[in-house]
């Protein structure tokens, strides 16, 4: 609800309630270090919210927590304490003057004005940003109140974090009121769990109880729940619960492990809780078995894991083998780093080695130190990782004027994209910057698609009119403006005269054409493989190109010839059907998932959603991208390539179109050479060929003998 907070968005609603699934590992918000420490920090957890955009205010919010927690949920008023920040006196007035709390149960914390943020949430370092008021538990209740700078947190548990969205955080911490005042609210339904069933920690609730208790079957101790919680090993079966919820979930939803990203956080997660598990005794993948406690707690909740959970255990499984495969040379390696430390302590470079190269996590590596007596630099390890995401930001700017500031001719955020419905359009420029030859330009109205979902952004012409200034348009993308076109001048100069003038955008209409057959094309394919291969597979990335495009998928094996004949098939008889594309816009998202529609692991969509649908029931899903009007201006489909990119992840090149008729006679060709050295017809190429085999077997043999002989 980020662009509703700022007033860039309208919903159709004022008032909204979820229950959200989560995953912290990465961030601001990270808990992957501290989970198994204790027991309250968890990855994936379930998040209970409620908002407000410009409804109901703090007083309400306030009103509304207070008789959830002590009428529905039956806790003690007696048990429950808060705080609030510092001169948030209208939320005080709430709790004291309409709840009726004593001014010892409200404590004041935060300044914001001293770099003290405690009861100041934001977003970020920019955005939208608010005092909040968070609600404890005392666990001791019979006790003095205690608090200092904060609530300790071996005796108050927060349960419940009310977030009053009032200003807007711009880059150098001016805080700017919001048109409109909300409310952003978030309970953990672990820790409220863990209240209701009387328990200290999250680990003892019954959403744990299968998982702990399969983990310890599977290394033929058959502990209850109490017992595994109580005993010396109980951090690593925490670990080892948690990430496996994690992974379950990520994975089951479409998201694989890679090398970078959110791939490569799923990846550092099940490296921990391997590395956990050879601590425990485990030598051979055993997450994989355990991923089907997750699918027992949760199916009636979340029944879409139990449809997946056979191959989100075997993208698991894959993993698992091949981290088992590097661990034993990381433990290796640990020990000649422990061997070589200097005064005790292991160099902060060879801990983030172990981490970056080994897959293991600081937190492990903490461990094994201090079973020798030894410490790790942790900030020579903070300071090798800075340099690694350095290196990776100065990779990621990939245009060269990032670093120019804008000039701005015009306030206001950018307008329409009008690209659905058109290749043209008049607009004038809001802003642009230069650098040599390279310009960006951000225009009130555009037909030009940014890049996102997967496709490549338009390319075209931008021309002043009645000015000698022509821009060739070679990427476009998002920008926090709005569409950025990265243009090359053709022809004229760059004037704030020109720039302030009115400008015709043309969008390339073969290199859209080419390219929204492809991404038409993506979604034949996905049908056709979840209809011949699994109905298992789920998208996991795409790249769409006007000359080819890319597919990767969720499997764990090859892709069998005869497979891949029959997906050719399948496409090209939708294509030769000649079919047409209905582009549903604004659809509910409720309507467009009982229409069958599909959706991408980590797209975020709103309330209203685009669908394109292909007649004939052949294929439904959520995209915002551009697509042919019908099946026959995809024209052919070929597959050139299938290969594997990680653990349980396949990728298919094809190509389309005047790419797949190339193809097509470069292959003739080669086989009309083929045949024309071996001086045969092309129906015969492998008779001859399997006679030379045959020939040149025997001729060895002979060599052989005669070699004897000699």
């Amino acid at each position: 609800f980020k662009e509703v907070f700022l007033g860039n968005e309208v919903r159709s609603y004022k008032r909204a309630t979820s229950v959200q699934k989560c995953i912290r590992a990465g961030g601001k918000h990270n808990d992957l270090d501290e989970v198994g420490k204790d027991g309250r920090h968890l990855t994936f957890f379930e998040m209970l919210g409620n908002w407000s955009f410009g409804d109901y205010g703090k007083d309400l919010a306030i009103r509304f927590a207070w008789t959830f927690l002590t009428e529905h949920l039956g806790l003690k008023p007696s048990e429950l304490v808060v705080s609030i920040y510092k001169d948030d006196d209208e939320a005080y007035g709430v709790w004291h003057d309409q709840i009726g709390l004593a001014d010892e149960r409200i404590a004041r914390f935060g300044d914001i004005e001293k770099d003290d943020e405690e009861n100041f949430w934001s977003m970020g370092p920019v955005g939208a940003c608010g005092p909040c008021t968070e609600i404890y538990i005392d666990k001791r209740p019979d006790e003095p109140i205690q608090w200092g700078l904060g609530f300790p947190e071996d005796r108050y548990l927060e349960l419940w974090n009310l977030v009053f969205m009032q200003y807007e955080r711009a880059e150098d911490g001016t805080l700017t009121r919001l048109p409109m005042s909300s409310v952003d609210t978030g309970m953990g339904l672990e820790r409220i769990l863990g209240i209701l069933q009387h328990v200290d920690s999250v680990y003892e609730t019954d959403l744990f109880k299968l998982i702990l208790e399969k983990t310890s079957a599977l290394l033929g101790k058959n502990e209850t729940q109490s017992q595994i919680l109580s005993s010396p090993d109980c951090t690593a079966y925490r670990v080892i619960a948690d990430h496996i919820r994690t992974l379950t979930f990520a994975i089951g939803e479409g998201q694989p492990f890679a090398n970078d990203g959110r791939g490569y956080v799923l990846r550092r997660i099940l490296r921990r809780a391997v590395r956990f598990g050879r601590m425990l005794g485990f030598h051979e993948p055993f997450l994989c078995k355990v991923s089907q406690a997750v699918v027992d707690t949760f199916h009636h909740a979340y029944p879409e894991i139990a449809l997946v959970a056979k191959q989100t255990q075997e993208v698991i499984r894959i993993e698992e083998e091949r981290f088992f495969q590097t661990i034993d040379r990381g433990i290796a390696r640990f020990e000649e780093v422990a061997a070589r430390a200097q005064n005790g302590t292991i160099d902060g470079k060879d801990a983030f080695i172990l981490y970056d190269t080994y897959g293991f996590p600081l937190d492990l590596t903490q461990i094994m130190a201090e079973e020798r007596g030894l410490a790790v630099d942790n900030d020579g390890f903070d300071a090798a990782l800075a340099e690694q995401r350095a290196r990776s930001s100065e990779k990621a700017k990939f245009y060269t004027n990032i670093e120019t500031p804008w000039t701005i001719l015009r306030e206001g955020q950018a307008g329409d994209f009008v690209g659905y419905t058109s290749s043209s359009a008049e607009s004038d420029c809001l802003r642009y910057r230069q650098s040599g030859d390279i310009c960006e330009l951000i225009m009130r109205h555009t037909p030009f698609y940014a890049e996102g979902g997967g496709e490549v952004g338009d390319h075209g012409t931008i021309t002043a009119k009645g000015a000698d200034l022509t821009f060739d348009v070679i990427d476009t993308i998002r920008g926090e403006g709005g569409i950025v076109h990265i243009c090359e001048i053709r022809e004229g100069f760059v004037t704030p005269e020109v720039m302030n003038g009115t400008f015709t955008l043309s969008v390339d209409s073969a290199f859209r054409l080419d390219t929204s057959a492809n991404h038409t094309c993506t979604h034949l394919l996905q049908a056709a493989l979840r209809s011949i291969v699994s109905h298992d597979i789920f998208q996991s990335g795409s790249l769409v190109r006007p000359d080819r495009f890319r597919f990767d998928f969720t499997f764990s094996r090859a892709l069998t010839a005869h497979e891949m004949a029959q997906i050719e098939d399948r496409v090209n008889d939708v294509i030769a059907r000649a079919l047409p594309v209905y582009k549903h816009a604004d659809v509910p998202i409720d309507e467009a998932k009982k229409m069958g529609a599909m959706a991408i692991f980590g797209e975020k969509y709103g309330d209203k959603v685009r669908v394109i649908e292909v007649a004939n029931g052949e294929s439904t899903e959520l995209c915002g991208g551009i697509h042919v009007d019908n099946t026959r201006d995809i024209q052919l489909f070929r597959i050139v390539s299938e290969s594997a990119i990680a653990a349980g992840v396949r990728r298919i090149e094809c190509v389309t179109r005047g790419a797949a008729m190339q193809m097509y006679r470069q292959e003739r060709e080669s086989i009309a050479e083929i045949a024309k050295f071996l001086r045969c017809d092309a129906h015969t190429i492998m008779a001859r060929l399997e006679k030379m085999r045959d020939t040149n077997a025997l001729l060895e043999k002979e060599i052989e003998a005669a070699n004897v002989r000699l």
